[in-house]
Parts: structure tokens; sequence; C-alpha cells
């Protein structure tokens, strides 16, 4: 016997958004809104956009749901500006609200423990094998989740709108900074994000078949390209580097590390069962992938706090649950002071701490990065330059600090190891003097 029942056609939807304020699925974009309501997308409510920052900023506990609405609502803008036809306007919409559909719990972290689980390749996996979504891609059009795999894979084309997705300039970004700012109460993230729209074009700077780039129009925005770009340095710099920040998420990894390593000897605690096999070479199937998120992991953590008969995963489980985080050390500006200090601090830990003391401390090194392609096809092109004409963005910003990437390095460690290496610290600093 058939169902009664009639599937409804889609319908409007409206969110308010502290930084964006309305952003709508309506008309074209009325069947879009179909894929909010999956299992895939939902999930994305319970990772935090911005991982352990919340621990320093109390705002800070947004998740990636509502930074994949307002990538989604930038692109939409882009799309009209730049006056794209309808098929690559909804492919660059449906590719920035999707973007982050393959980050795993408390995202980049996460990633460097578990290389197996990088977001880009998961986000391919979870459009090609969750039924769900598929199904939903399906019914609104049969090409799109072929398009999300040509993003991801960076084969789409035209290759400009692949730059409005993932590039150093892109959606992600623009949305990331204003709302990272917004709820971290930080000042830094404020940039003319209206002038940058206008100050976007789409032009021949190019030989051979795909002449066509996105570029930005020198006059009409590079100070405002230039006040974003400070805006990510100084974010980097003052809120995702934060020293605390650090030494919470180094306590994470170091965690993560230790159950690597015992499920890699079959020794691990209850909890992150799936994650245990594919650290023994089982593959782990989409349905379990969607399974993860902070909200799982942070359930195992409290589990472990309490009975892990590891002493390092019960320990560090017990401090990241109270707050009782490492401590830091600023070592300056130079990655070299590194090689000076490791077999020193190695030594030091191991006398105290013994077989664990890999797990209490680091030699940390960030980079605060304004503007820093991955590759040639990444570069961005300022068209106007009154004395150059058509540059790169890159040589335009080798005069300022935004060129040269900064570095922050410092000593992560366990509270008791800090008076114990700190003179070494300071020894090796005045002997750089």
């Amino acid at each position: 016997m058939k169902s009664l029942t009639k599937v409804p056609p889609p319908r409007d939807r409206v969110f308010r958004d502290p930084v964006h304020g309305i952003i709508e699925f309506v008309g074209p974009d009325r069947q879009l809104a179909t894929i909010l309501e999956t299992r895939a997308f939902q999930r994305l409510r319970h990772i935090k956009q911005m991982g352990f920052a919340w621990l320093v900023y109390p705002g800070a506990e947004h998740s990636r749901f509502g930074h994949a609405l307002g990538a989604f609502h930038i692109a939409t803008r882009v799309a009209h500006r730049l006056e794209l036809n309808d098929d690559v306007a909804r492919h660059v919409r449906l590719a920035a609200l999707l973007h982050d559909i393959g980050h795993g719990p408390f995202s980049h972290s996460w990633e460097q423990v578990f290389p197996e689980i990088d977001h880009e390749t998961w986000g391919a996996r979870i459009v090609g094998e969750n039924a769900e979504l598929r199904s939903v891609l399906d019914q609104i059009d049969p090409q799109l989740a072929t398009a999300l795999q040509q993003f991801w894979s960076k084969d789409y084309q035209p290759a400009f709108a692949r730059k409005l997705v993932s590039s150093q300039l892109d959606v992600d970004r623009l949305d990331y900074l204003l709302r990272d700012g917004h709820y971290s109460g930080a000042g830094y993230a404020t940039y003319d994000l209206d002038w940058i729209l206008h100050a976007l074009r789409l032009e021949k700077v190019h030989t051979g078949d795909n002449p066509i780039d996105l570029v930005v129009d020198y006059r009409r925005g590079m100070f405002a390209v230039e006040q974003y770009l400070f805006a990510r340095t100084y974010m980097y710099a003052q809120v995702y580097h934060h020293k605390t920040v650090r030494a919470a998420e180094w306590m994470f990894l170091k965690l993560l590390s230790r159950f690597r390593h015992l499920a890699e000897m079959n020794q691990e605690p209850t909890g992150l069962e799936d994650i245990a096999k594919m650290c023994r070479g089982a593959a782990l199937s989409v349905e379990s992938y969607l399974d993860l998120d902070d909200v799982s992991v942070i359930s195992a953590m409290r589990s472990w706090a309490r009975s892990c008969t590891d002493p390092v995963i019960l320990d560090l489980s017990k401090r990241l649950g109270a707050r009782q985080l490492f401590k830091t050390i600023d070592l300056g500006n130079d990655p070299s002071v590194i090689d000076n200090l490791r077999q020193t601090v190695e030594q030091l830990a191991t006398k105290h701490l013994g077989e664990y003391a890999p797990y209490y401390y680091h030699l940390d090194t960030a980079e605060q990065i304004g503007y820093g392609p991955r590759s040639p096809r990444d570069e961005l092109h300022v068209v106007g330059h009154p004395r150059s004409g058509t540059v790169t963005l890159g040589e335009l910003l080798e005069e300022l600090p935004l060129g040269r990437p900064s570095k922050t390095v410092r000593l992560v460690c366990a509270p008791e190891l800090l008076d114990i290496l700190r003179p070494v610290t300071q020894l090796a600093l005045q002997s750089r003097e």
C-alpha cells in the first residue's frame, strides 16, 4: 500500500544572523534549504567553529552551522555582484554551504592526529556516500553532487569559481573573520566587506583556454583588501594562536596521540571504537564518521576522566575537563631556538616525569599569516594599479608586513614543569642576544 503522505514543497527559509542580518533561502535557492535538514548538515551544529577558543573567549561557542550559512550568504552576494550564470552561481552557493560538511571534531586539531580524516576528502565522501544527502542533492539537480566533487578535487571549471570558495580571499574567510571577531569580542576582525565585494571583478588575465580570473580592482578596493588581510593577521596572532588557546589545543593533541598509540596496540579505552579500529587499519564508514562531533568526543573524554586505566589519558582528560591547562613560555619569533632547546627540555622533562614526559610538553611554532597562496593557481590578481597595471596581490604586498608572515615560538608544558624548564629557556634566549 502506497503512503498517502505527500512530501511538502520546499518553503522559504529565513535566518536572523548576528553577523549578516537576514539570510534567506528563497526563490531559486528555496530547494537548497532542504539540505539544511539532513543529518550531515545538522551535525555541524555540534562542531564549534573556533575549537578551544571558548576556554579563553567565553562568547566563542558558535558552530560551523552558522558559519556555513554565512558563507552561503556571502556567496549569494558575490554571485549577484559578478553576474554569474545561473548554473555556476548555484554551484558556488552550494559549495559554500557545504564547504565544511567534512570537518571532524575540533576541526583542524583532530586532523593533526588523524590525517586519514582530512575534511575535504571526507566532504567529498559524504556527498558521494551518504544516501540522505545524495538523495536530496539529486532531487534538486542530478548534476550537483558531481559539481561539488569537482570543487573539492579542484577540477571545477570555470576555475575562478573555485577561488570564490577556496582561496586567500574567499567566502569562507570573509565570513569566519567577521563571525569569529563578533563572537570572541575581539575588535581586530573588522573590515569593509561591502567594499571588498564592490571591488571584485572577472577579467582576462591569462592566456590559453581559461583566460578569465577573479581580480580585485585596485582603485575601488585595495585599501579594503589590506584591511581584511591585517584583520586576518591580527586574529591569528591574538585569538587563534592565543597562548592559552594553543595550550589547550596541544593538550588535546597529546591526549589524542596517546589514544592513537594505545589503539594501535589494541589497548585503547572505550568511547571511540570506530576511530580505534581506523588506527589499526580498518576503513571508517561515512555513517560512523557522521557520528563524530565535539559532543561525542567530549563524552568519551568525560568517561576517561572518571575511570581510564591509562594514567596519561586519565590525567589529561581530567585537566582539560577542569580547565587546568598547560602553561607557556614565550621564546621570541625565531624557530631555530627550538633546535637549541629540544634535547635539554627532553632530558629535564624525562627526569621528572619519566616515560610519559613527551605528553606533557611541546615546543610550538605558530605562524600569523595574512596572505599566503598555497600554489600559483591560488594567487589573486589586482588590476588598475597606477604604476604596474595588473599585478599579483602577493607582489603588491611584499613591502607590507602582510607579505612577511611572522612566527611566535613558545614552550608549552604542564605547570609542574614550568619552574624546571624556565631557566633553560632563559639561558637559550640570552645566548642568542
